[in-house]
């Protein structure tokens, strides 16, 4: 039996059913794990770790095979599910399976046959290693589903009763808007805008660096922005008002610039995902101009919004 793999592809995190991890790797120096920390992927004779510098953002995710090792990482890690050193004698043979993808609404009609193609299209079997266990996997399939529509449905219960929803889903490069019609998605009022959180995260650097001050990590920034800021210790007060007023003024823009889409985020009832939107949920809330928002404070969304359309395909609802 085929085993699924539903694996949320973003140009900030990659995500699983379990796991999320940067979308940024390098070659390894050959540190044992115990000593350079982390996963150790093995895999066309060069060694992998994961790194908190992410790929370029890019449209076309297929040119090179940048986000196929990205997937052999969420694979591994969901195969050994943290075990390093005894996995289940089902994977001591190949594991035949299906993997549930997505991509940008917008850019969903014109590339998903290719993003399958991708992953589907590889003949052999794909032989590496994770962390130090050597695995064997063919993927026999490969589903692309649209972002943003995939995450909106784990809360259905909360939308299915709105005849028109927006979603919002704001990531780390862009912000992507799709319509949900009766829970179906209208590909006609569908864009992405480059609203991403990178934005706000260089526009807090650029104030940082003009008073002569080394910049602040984003690990740091996100801290702050979950408001978790009282973890950092003795943390400069002045470094912290900062990150947050940018992050409510930016919270304002992003608002206006979804109103000039003509959006009417009062009114209609809107869906706000993305791992970034979790950032960003306090500030667009103080705005007072999002009146009927549903949060998903789930960053795994979209990969559990794929395995249920998939779920749904295969007991015959449909696409």
């Amino acid at each position: 039996m085929n085993q699924t793999f539903a694996i949320d592809h973003g140009n900030r995190m990659i995500k699983t059913l379990n796991h999320a991890f940067p979308t940024g790797f390098k070659e390894s120096d050959h540190l044992p794990t115990s000593i350079g920390g982390g996963d150790v992927l093995v895999y066309g004779g060069k060694e992998y770790i994961l790194s908190e510098k992410r790929l370029a953002q890019r449209n076309d995710k297929t040119v090179d095979e940048s986000f196929f090792i990205l997937t052999l990482f969420a694979i591994g890690k969901e195969l050994l599910a943290g075990n390093n050193t005894n996995v289940d004698s089902r994977y001591s043979s190949c594991v035949k399976m299906e993997l549930l993808v997505g991509l940008p609404p917008l850019l969903y009609k014109s590339k998903y046959e290719g993003f399958e193609r991708y992953f589907a299209g590889k003949q052999d079997r794909i032989s590496f290693e994770f962390n130090g266990v050597p695995l064997t996997i063919e993927i026999v399939g490969a589903h692309a589903f649209p972002q943003a529509y995939a995450a909106a449905l784990t809360v259905a219960d909360q939308i299915q009763s709105s005849q028109l929803v927006n979603v919002v889903d704001l990531g780390g490069h862009t912000m992507d808007i799709l319509q949900l019609m009766g829970l179906q998605p209208n590909f006609d009022i569908c864009t992405t805008l480059n609203w991403g959180v990178n934005k706000l995260f260089r526009r807090i650097n650029e104030q940082v660096r003009a008073t002569g001050k080394p910049d602040i990590q984003d690990s740091v920034i996100e801290s702050i922005l979950r408001d978790d800021w009282r973890e950092l210790g003795g943390y400069p007060r002045a470094r912290i008002d900062l990150v947050r007023d940018n992050a409510q003024k930016y919270a304002l823009e992003l608002v206006s610039e979804l109103e000039q889409l003509e959006l009417d985020i009062v009114e209609d009832k809107t869906v706000f995902v993305g791992g970034c939107s979790i950032l960003l949920k306090e500030f667009l809330q103080k705005t007072d101009r999002v009146k009927r928002a549903v949060f998903v404070d789930d960053v795994h969304a979209n990969a559990k919004g794929y395995q249920m359309i998939f779920e749904m395909q295969k007991s015959g609802q449909g696409r």
